[in-house]
């Protein structure tokens, strides 16, 4: 891609944020992200409809990021993968944080934990065995309603914690759960 049009949308990407620092996704319109910018609104309709698809494109890269950690995990899906998911949100926790803040997304990270929720309940299904299908589905959702409190609190709290210290501690409360399934 043009180095001037990855620049482009480097700059409208960088300008959204920091509107989202200040106000919600829905109040925030394309004539002030582009006054903002000082990119021409016709450049932002060039390479995106509205600010709700410059939304999830960004969220769309940092998922398909994401993604490519699945592959390496071999067991406990949606565990294992909740520390890699800690790990790139301190990464990149200027992004993450604000996407993830009060303004921001608030299915995000729904979406980012989501990408696992097929191998965890077939991983599941081998391990739990006491288990029926409707409580796999009840377990996966309890995990990530409580993964997502857990995340929201700990960038509340400026990632302050060790990233594998907040990963230990969902992965404790996530085994002890599953464990009276066993």
């Amino acid at each position: 891609m043009d180095k001037r049009i990855l620049n482009t949308k480097k700059k409208l990407t960088n300008t959204l944020l920091v509107l989202i620092n200040e106000k919600k996704i829905k109040d925030i319109t394309v004539l002030e992200l582009c006054k903002r910018a000082n990119i021409n609104r016709t450049t932002f309709y060039k390479y995106y409809k509205d600010i709700d698809d410059i939304v999830l494109k960004v969220e769309e890269s940092l998922l398909s990021d994401l993604s490519g950690y699945i592959v390496d995990i071999k067991r406990n899906y949606l565990i294992s993968y909740t520390g890699k998911i800690i790990e790139e949100i301190a990464r990149h926790k200027e992004i993450y944080a604000r996407l993830l803040s009060e303004n921001g997304d608030h299915t995000f990270l729904r979406r980012i934990l989501s990408l696992v929720y097929n191998q965890s309940i077939v991983e599941w299904e081998k391990l739990l065995k006491k288990a029926t299908r409707a409580d796999l589905e009840n377990i996966y959702n309890f995990i990530v309603d409580g993964t997502i409190g857990i995340v929201e609190s700990w960038i509340k709290n400026d990632c302050q914690e060790e990233p594998s210290t907040v990963a230990i501690f969902i992965n404790k409360i996530c085994m002890s759960g599953l464990s009276s399934f066993i």
